[in-house]
């Protein structure tokens, strides 16, 4: 991944591992959401901010690919990426690193759409576009 990526990292707990001792499947959602959550909230336009203005980022559309298990206790590194910033969506791009290999573990790609309340497609904030152009790969 080329261009400046936002760094979040984080310890693996327990509760995300399944019965064969990895991240479930459906659970690396959670963590590229903490990641995204983390960039926001870093550029100083985290969620709440978003919900004071009524609006929401739905994922519409999401790619991810496995590539070598991730485990309980391990440290992780997700950088993030923007290949794409329209006037209501953001498209992410996300890869998971096993801190201590530098190995790339998972990867997503997400494409979300800013919508209001009652569900219907708004203009991302204008303050939160200006913020997001730094991380466009």
């Amino acid at each position: 991944m080329a261009g400046k990526g936002h760094r979040f990292s984080y310890r693996i707990p327990l509760f995300e591992v399944d019965m064969g001792q990895a991240v479930y499947h459906g659970n690396y959602f959670h963590l590229f959401e903490l990641a995204r959550e983390q960039l926001l909230r870093d550029l100083g336009f985290g969620y709440p901010e978003l919900v004071a203005r009524q609006i929401h980022l739905a994922v519409v559309e999401a790619h991810c690919r496995y590539r070598q298990p991730v485990r309980y206790d391990d440290q992780i590194d997700i950088i993030t990426v923007i290949p794409s910033l329209k006037s209501r969506g953001v498209q992410f791009q996300q890869q998971l690193f096993l801190t201590a290999t530098r190995k790339l573990a998972t990867e997503v790609r997400l494409t979300t759409i800013s919508i209001d309340f009652s569900g219907k497609p708004v203009p991302l904030p204008p303050e939160l576009r200006q913020k997001l152009v730094v991380f466009i790969d």
